[in-house]
Formats: structure tokens, C-alpha cells, sequence
């Protein structure tokens, strides 16, 4: 099961190469397009260009059914090299960059220490999930079986039906899926998924701190982004998940950083940077809106959730941009924004008949929406249901935001709320007040978002993990609110701005920790591949005192290190990943089928029931995640895939997909008064093709069972069961 040492080799050499061939085309195309950027805002640059470029070779290759190992490796390196050569064909030469403004001693090693304690917050449930397997919900539910499935089908161009909920999540946007995904073929294992999304987290504070850049607050910049990406809704639902929101986040501040330092690089360059930028110069040159572009599509390829503030905040862009610049601006960033995020939505309209989004209704144009079953995990509810029910905040909202955020969450939130509207009335700088319109428009979308106080009526359970939607509008704020001019100017107030932000950082975090002994070598690994080596190669190659080949050689040093040491990781999570089935489930749940099929190998498994039964169903896939997994459901037009609502219809279904072995609960749903409750053991299980080879009859939410298919089942023996008495659709 464990992949072979020379397969490690292999896999570890190829995500090498495709990362040198794709920072290279990083770059030189950023010579290109930006030579002017330097310092940590050219490594912003770099690293969402070289980003850019994977995604677009990526979906090329699974577009055309080649998503393979090797073509993986060698499409990525090709896109790169390529790349390398345009931008070092078409660079300018002997262009002066603009130097960073300088920062504090004491203010960096702030920023530091901040970032480094939110690097090792986040690496002990990551180390811990590279032990054990991930196991949260979304992450089995339908974040890891799409990577898998991409995998397995060497394309990304079909729908993936994962179960019959309303959500219709496999057209969400699946650009962090594919990413992780070209990882698993690379590494022929998915050891590394749990370790992804530490990447983003530190590509989110690069981005943070390039934010305050132009404003000589960068130090506090990112602090304030840490009191957020730190915050216990992150580090419970994001670090050493699968899960996508840091993703979507990252780039989202990255987008901002983009349009603050295009914008502001026409300012004065001496002292603090004025709010009032040349205004016979244009708002933004194609350059950096190009790269703005980039992100912001990046972003929206990850979650639905950023099309409100990206799109709010191009919006205003285009519009502030000023007669005779609209134009250009709307198509350079229409342009770069769909080369990286208009895969998905190109995917979701041709599968549906012409919606980019299926989940949503855009109002009166009455675009085509899958006719699925009225089924939800929890009863959907937002936050505006409850807005005038003041025992709710006491017993649900206030509690649940003080363990999503910290002690300091109203603090937090007013901060946020008064930074934006400030910026939005009283600054005269056109693009921090869009994107502080943005930043207000993503909270307040979020009070009316479905889902976000999900739960029975009077408990909203889903209350705390969907806090997620709204940490755009709440680091958005965060990041601006040192930049608002009161808290800057004059210089002895930006200090003092800093050390507010420390000390709410260091209280916030000290109720967010889950620390492990037997984890402190790997903290250190991650801590100091992800800042201290990029930190002090970057510093010491600024101040000129080592080249740029002794940055290479470090860098190299650094990652020989993680790959020596990888090895036995990789091995240590082929062994024991997922033995400990019972963290897959909540309330209860089949752990003898996850034990029972942890063992097979290539099995085409269908699953049908309960929620235990699909929210975890990435356990089916075995210890080499070879097994193929499926919701035996009934697919209609426009991407709809619903139960089935006969007996004769379920084992038709069965019989279509070919299964090797068929996992179901007693009723489709827990609650023998839901609607769509339908006996599917009953209907199966007296037919001879059909071995009952697991059952645990006594658990709960509900009895499960593993039939091994040995042929196909006689839907006409369904006349012998009697008249089905469940609810009909």
C-alpha cells in the first residue's frame, strides 16, 4: 500500500521540477509585467503568476483526459519553461524597481514572531492529520473524493455526484481540488493534502504584509490578518483539512495587495504615503490590474463565497478607473481574471444549460437550476432569521463567535465594521475606499447567506463552522484598519496601532491552541521552511549582503531537508492514516464497512443512506484510496441527481453502475418522519446477487450494511416486498 521508495523519489523530484520550472516562468513573466515590483511584493507577484500557470495547465490536461503522472509533471514544467522564455524575451531591461519603504527593527520582529506562531498553531493539527488522516466533514465528504476522482479519471471535465443534497456541491468551483489532486497523481499518494493548505497560509500573510506596504505599516498589517487567519474557525476547519476557505482568502488579500501597490506606486515616494496619489496619472496601469485579475479569478475558482467582494470590488475599479480608462481597465481585468477563474463556471453552465452557477438564481434572467430534492444537511437557515431574537445571540451567536474568533471578537468586529465605513466616507484614495466597499458588501451578504445559522429551528448548529463565510469581509477589514489615516499618521501612532494589534493577537490566540509534545521537531520544520529560511534569505539578499545563487542554495538546502524527512512520513501515513475509523463520525456510523474496505483495492463501491453513510464517504476509497466511490442515486437534467423512490428503480441503478460492492444504511434518512425516507435495505436485501458480507445492526444513527455484488439484480423481484409504504416524490 505504501508507494515505493523510488515512487518517492520520483513524486518528490517532479513537484521539485514543476515548482522551479513554474517559479521561473513566475519570474520572468513578472519582469515582464511588473519589473518595478521588488522585495516581498515581487514574490507576491511571482508566486500568483507561478499559481496562475498551474491551474491553467492543469485544467488543460484534464480537460483533454491526460491528468496522469506524467503528463502532470511534464505539461507543468513545459508551461513554465515557456513562460520563462516569453517573459525573458519581452522583459524590459535596466528597469529600477521601487524599493519597499523601510520597516522597523522592532516592528519586523513583531511581525515575525506573529507569523510564526500562527505558522505552529496551525502545524499541530496538520502534523497531527498527516498521522492520523483527515477527517472533517466537507474534507470527506466531497473535498477529497473530488481530488480523487481527477485522479482516477485522469479528467476533470465530468460531474462528480456525491450525494442527493440540495447543495448540488459538485458544481462548486474546484480549483483547490485540482491543485491537491495534481499532487496525488505526482506523489501516487495523498500524504501531503493535510500539510497543502500551511502553503496558503503563509502566501496569505505575504499578502497581508504587502497590503501595508506603500503605507509603511506592513508589520501591523499582517498581524491584523493573523488575528484572523488565527482565529479557532480557522484552525478548526482549515488546518490539516482539505477544506478550501484559507485558499480563497489568500488570494483575496492578495487581489487587494495587487490594486493598493499598483495604485499607490504613482504617489510621493517620500515619507508616508499620501492618501491622494497623482491624479493626472492613471488609476491602475494593466500591469498590476493584470495581476489583480489573477488573483481575484484564483479566488473565485475556489469558493462561490468571493464572487460578492471580488466582484464588488472590480466593479468599483472599473468605474473609478475615470473616462477613457474604463474600457482598458474592464478588459484587462476581465481577461485575467477568467484565464484563471472561468473554468468552472464555463464547466457549470455547459452542464446545466447556460447557468454559471446552479446554486444561485440571478433574479429575472430565470437561468436553469438542477430540480433537486428538497435535502439539506441541517434545515436551512440564515442569520437575518434570527436578526430579532435576542436569546439566540445569548445562547448561540455570542458564544459560538467568541470560539470562531476570540475573547476580543466584538473588538474585532466593530474594528472591522469602523474601519470600512470610515475609509468608505472620509479617504480620498479610490481603491482602499473599494476595497472597503468589498469588504462591507461580503458581511453583509453573509447575514443573508442560506445556511449560515443552519439547524433546527431555535439551534443553530451550523452557526460556528459557517462563520468561514465570513472571515472575507472580517480580514478585509482588519488589513485596512491599519491604513486608515488616523492610525498611522503621524508615525508614533502607527506604532502604537501595532502594539494594539499585538496584544489582541496574543490574547485571541492563547484560547486556540491544541498543542502536541511529540510534534514541537515538525513545528520547527514547518515553521522554519515557511518563514524563518524564506524570511532571512529575503532580508540578507535586500540588504546585498548574500547573491542571489546563495538564496537558491539555501532554498535548496531547505527543501532537500523536507524531502529526506518526508520519506518517512509518507510512509508512517500509508500505515496508519484512517486506522482510527470512529473519527470519521459524529454520531455514530458504519465503522466496521470503513475497516471492512480499508482493505480493497480497485472496488467500484456504491453508497446510498444516511448522512454517516456519504459526508464520510472518503473512508470507502481503502488505505491506497484506490476504490472507486459513488452515490447510487438518479441523475436527471441540467446536473440534478436525486434518490431513488422505488425499489425497482434502486436496483436498476445498481445494476447500472456496475458496483463491486453496495454500503447502505436502513432508510435514506435518520427520521422515519423525513419526507423522501425510503427503505433501501429492505429492497435489496432478499435479492441473490447480493452477499451481506457486513452488518452492525445495533449503532447508531442508524444500522448499516456491505452487500458484495456477485451479478445483476432482479428488479422484478421487488413485487414480492409488498406495497412500499415510504414517502414517494
Amino acid at each position: 500500500m505504501t508507494p515505493s521508495l523510488g515512487a518517492y523519489i520520483g513524486g518528490a523530484f517532479g513537484l521539485i521540477g514543476i515548482a522551479a520550472a513554474l517559479g521561473l516562468g513566475g519570474f520572468w513573466l513578472r519582469q515582464w509585467i511588473v519589473p518595478e515590483f521588488t522585495g516581498a511584493l515581487a514574490r507576491l507577484s511571482e508566486i500568483t503568476i507561478a499559481v496562475s500557470l498551474m491551474i491553467v495547465a492543469l485544467e488543460f490536461l484534464g480537460t483533454v483526459g491526460i491528468f496522469r503522472l506524467g503528463w502532470v509533471i511534464v505539461g507543468c514544467i513545459a508551461v513554465g519553461l515557456l513562460a520563462a522564455l516569453v517573459g525573458w524575451k519581452r522583459a524590459p531591461r535596466g528597469v529600477e524597481g521601487v524599493a519597499a519603504p523601510r520597516v522597523g527593527l522592532w516592528a519586523l520582529i513583531i511581525a515575525i514572531a506573529v507569523a510564526s506562531f500562527t505558522v505552529a498553531e496551525w502545524s499541530f493539527p496538520s502534523l497531527l492529520s498527516m498521522d492520523q488522516g483527515m477527517f472533517g466533514g466537507d474534507t470527506t465528504w466531497y473535498h477529497m473524493p473530488f481530488s480523487a476522482r481527477f485522479v482516477q479519471d485522469a479528467s476533470i471535465t465530468s460531474l462528480h455526484f456525491t450525494d442527493p443534497l440540495r447543495l448540488v456541491v459538485w458544481f462548486y468551483p474546484q480549483t483547490s481540488e485540482l491543485i491537491n489532486g495534481a499532487v496525488m497523481a505526482v506523489m501516487q499518494s495523498d500524504w501531503l493534502s493535510p500539510v497543502i493548505n500551511m502553503g496558503w497560509l503563509a502566501f496569505a500573510m505575504l499578502a497581508a504584509w504587502c497590503i501595508g506596504r506603500p503605507y509603511r505599516v506592513s508589520p501591523a498589517t499582517l498581524v491584523a490578518a493573523a488575528i484572523v487567519l488565527d482565529g479557532g474557525i480557522m484552525i478548526e476547519t482549515q488546518a490539516g483539512e482539505a477544506r478550501n476557505d484559507i485558499m480563497a482568502l489568500a488570494f483575496l488579500l492578495a487581489f487587494a495587495a495587487f490594486l493598493i501597490n499598483g495604485h499607490q506606486r504613482h504617489a510621493p515616494t517620500s515619507g508616508a504615503v499620501s492618501d491622494a496619489p497623482d491624479p493626472n496619472a492613471p488609476l491602475l496601469d494593466k500591469g498590476p490590474l493584470a495581476l489583480a485579475g489573477l488573483a481575484g479569478g484564483i479566488a473565485i475558482s475556489v469558493k462561490l463565497t468571493m464572487l460578492a467582494p471580488v466582484g464588488a470590488i472590480a466593479l468599483g475599479v472599473i468605474l473609478f478607473s475615470g473616462r477613457g480608462r474604463r474600457w482598458t481597465s474592464t478588459w484587462v481585468l476581465a481577461i485575467s481574471m477568467a484565464v484563471t477563474g472561468g473554468y468552472w463556471y464555463v464547466r457549470s453552465a455547459i452542464a446545466s444549460g447556460g447557468n454559471p452557477a446552479p446554486q444561485l438564481k440571478f433574479g429575472p434572467l430565470n437561468l436553469p437550476t438542477p430540480d433537486q430534492m428538497p435535502l439539506d444537511p441541517r434545515p436551512r437557515f440564515s442569520v437575518t432569521h434570527y436578526l430579532l431574537e435576542p436569546p439566540i445571540y445569548r445562547k448561540w451567536f455570542f458564544p459560538e463567535l467568541h470560539n470562531a474568533i476570540g475573547p476580543f471578537w466584538p473588538l474585532i468586529l466593530i474594528s472591522a465594521i469602523a474601519a470600512t465605513v470610515y475609509i468608505i466616507f472620509k479617504s480620498s484614495n479610490k481603491i482602499v475606499r473599494v476595497l472597503a466597499a468589498g469588504a462591507l458588501l461580503a458581511a453583509v451578504v453573509y447575514l443573508f447567506t442560506p445556511l449560515t445559522a443552519a439547524g433546527p429551528e431555535g439551534q443553530p448548529r451550523g452557526f460556528f463552522t459557517n462563520t468561514r463565510y465570513l472571515m472575507p469581509g472580517v480580514v478585509l477589514g482588519m488589513v485596512l484598519l491599519p491604513i486608515t489615516r488616523p492610525l498611522r499618521m503621524p508615525e508614533g501612532r502607527a506604532w502604537k496601532t501595532l502594539i494594539f494589534l499585538t496584544v489582541v493577537y496574543w490574547i485571541s490566540v492563547l484560547t486556540t491552541p491544541h498543542w502536541y509534545p511529540a510534534y514541537i521537531g515538525g513545528v520547527l520544520l514547518l515553521v522554519a521552511a515557511l518563514i524563518w529560511v524564506p524570511v532571512s534569505l529575503g532580508y540578507l539578499h535586500g540588504l546585498r549582503r548574500i547573491s542571489r545563487r546563495k538564496v537558491l542554495a539555501g532554498a535548496g538546502v531547505m527543501v532537500l531537508l523536507l524531502v529526506l524527512v518526508g520519506r518517512q512520513q509518507q510512509v508512517d501515513f500509508s500505515e496508519h492514516a484512517y486506522t482510527r475509523n470512529t473519527l470519521f463520525l459524529q454520531d455514530g456510523g458504519p465503522v466496521a464497512a470503513f475497516d471492512y474496505m480499508r482493505d480493497k483495492h480497485d472496488q467500484h463501491v456504491g453508497i446510498a443512506g444516511s448522512g454517516e453513510i456519504f459526508f464520510s464517504q472518503y473512508g470507502f476509497y481503502g488505505a491506497d484510496r484506490s476504490n472507486r466511490v459513488d452515490f447510487i442515486g438518479v441523475p436527471g437534467k441540467i446536473g440534478a441527481y436525486r434518490l431513488a423512490t422505488t425499489c425497482e428503480q434502486f436496483r436498476n441503478r445498481i445494476n447500472a453502475g456496475n458496483y463491486d460492492y453496495v454500503v447502505v444504511s436502513r432508510f435514506t434518512q435518520d427520521s422515519p418522519q423525513a419526507d423522501f425516507n425510503y427503505p433501501i435495505r429492505a429492497w435489496i436485501m432478499s435479492d441473490p446477487a447480493l452477499e451481506e458480507v457486513v452488518a452492525e445492526p445495533d449503532i447508531t444513527p442508524q444500522p448499516d450494511y456491505v452487500y458484495k455484488v456477485n451479478g445483476k439484480l432482479d428488479p422484478a423481484g421487488c413485487r414480492t416486498l409488498g406495497k412500499n409504504k415510504a414517502k414517494d416524490a
